[in-house]
């Protein structure tokens, strides 16, 4: 049971970081604007999005590897995070504000789908198999 609390909340901290993270990339222009006048220049600082880049690594790579490791066994959403990662990736060395802004803010809406998929995917695989018994052990007991 503590597992399963574990991963779930998981999820949803990295669901919610890839939020932070696309509505940090896609208002950052916007609010660089306003910034000295509500001294928010700290949101400009390079090291500020590395940080939340890395947190949002660091859940999704435990939250999406041990829920498709214990449960679905099923790839996809470790792919589509893998796909926004990338994204994030081609946001940080593209030479135009805009652009920048616009695949960082998919790459992080991108994640976001991740791990709600594998949320859904976590879900499905419960119903099918409760008591908390993994797939890798009901195949092996079928066998």
């Amino acid at each position: 049971m503590k597992n399963q609390f574990i991963g779930l909340h998981l999820d949803f901290i990295g669901f919610g970081a890839s939020l932070l993270c696309a509505l940090h990339c896609a208002a950052l222009p916007l609010l660089i604007t306003f910034a000295p006048l509500a001294g928010l220049q700290f949101l400009d600082n390079p090291s500020i999005e590395y940080a939340i880049i890395l947190f949002s690594f660091f859940i999704a790579s435990n939250a999406l590897i041990y829920s498709y490791r214990k449960y679905h066994h099923k790839f996809s959403a470790i792919a589509i995070a893998a796909v926004g990662f990338v994204l994030i990736g081609l946001g940080r060395v593209v030479e135009h504000e805009w652009k920048e802004a616009l695949f960082t803010s998919l790459g992080g809406i991108t994640i976001a789908i991740a791990h709600l998929m594998n949320w859904r995917l976590m879900k499905q695989s419960r119903k099918r198999y409760p008591g908390n018994i993994s797939l890798r052990k009901t195949k092996t007991a079928q066998q």
